[in-house]
């Protein structure tokens, strides 16, 4: 995107902001403390420990199952085909880095323990087809959960669809994160992170012979892309709203190349933020 196209971007975000629209689901969500580094899952580097607060770990009968986000203190949003099919209680951890430790700790000091609460309640899109369609869900937490350093929800936009898919549009680069597949192809035991490149509908449509629309986002990159363990994570991108810089939650894992490099294909967000707002903000 060139200097002229960020300045507009910028322009609009604060005239927006001022009138109200878009306005964030949960005004209390992370802020960007810096920009960025250029990291990936396959061929990865672990992710700062505190930079993704609003990461969330989905597990199942005691094993990793997915991936998901933390986007207001009593819900997660993750990937619909990562709910239980047995009935089975799923369970989501909290502000963890590295899975083998008991505590996480860098040269700065500790962070808090994890924490572990149950999921009471899930809810899924009408019409969700398997990972072709509607693959989002909504996880409702047993007890809201306390923010702290290392536990915050990431941002989500609401309002003008229009106005969000245009900004959608015009973003050229995205960060990933999980605990997936590394190139060894075993879990992470750290929170890696990725930089992936925004590609069009017809080029994810293509690979995976597909019919995509603009309830996906298409991504990809030469060196790393997500992989198995990485469903229902989250696509973000570092976007400015007036006077700070906002983390902002644009797409969910839905479903990727077999052989992990290649496009992944990410449920987009804003096409289900009426949806969203809708649930969480029943209880």
């Amino acid at each position: 995107m060139g200097t002229g196209a960020v300045q507009l971007l910028f322009i609009a975000l604060v005239f927006l902001k001022v009138q109200g629209q878009p306005h964030l689901l949960d005004p209390q969500c992370v802020t960007a403390r810096s920009e960025p580094g250029l990291y990936r899952v396959i061929n990865g580097k672990p992710a700062d420990l505190l930079s993704n607060p609003w990461m969330v770990i989905i597990i199942e009968r005691g094993m990793m199952k997915c991936g998901g986000s933390l986007i207001t203190p009593r819900y997660v949003l993750t990937a619909a085909h990562c709910k239980s099919e047995t009935k089975s209680q799923l369970t989501v951890r909290l502000g963890d880095y590295d899975v083998n430790q008991a505590l996480d700790c860098s040269s700065y000091g500790c962070i808090p323990r994890p924490k572990e609460i149950n999921v009471t309640r899930t809810f899924v899109p009408n019409h969700y087809i398997n990972f072709r369609k509607n693959d989002i869900a909504l996880l409702r937490l047993e007890t809201a959960v306390q923010y702290g350093e290392n536990i915050r929800s990431i941002c989500l936009l609401m309002g003008d669809y229009t106005w969000s898919s245009n900004l959608l549009k015009n973003l050229s680069k995205f960060n990933t994160t999980g605990w997936g597949r590394t190139e060894s192809r075993i879990n992470s035991p750290v929170l890696q992170q990725a930089s992936l490149t925004h590609h069009h509908l017809s080029y994810c449509a293509q690979v995976f012979g597909k019919q995509l629309d603009n309830t996906h986002i298409c991504v990809a990159s030469s060196t790393g892309s997500t992989c198995q363990g990485d469903s229902g994570g989250p696509l973000t991108a570092r976007v400015r709203l007036g006077s700070e810089r906002r983390v902002i939650l644009f797409g969910v894992v839905s479903y990727g190349a077999a052989h992990c490099f290649g496009p992944t294909v990410y449920t987009n967000v804003n096409h289900f933020a009426n949806w969203i707002e809708f649930h969480t903000k029943q209880n």
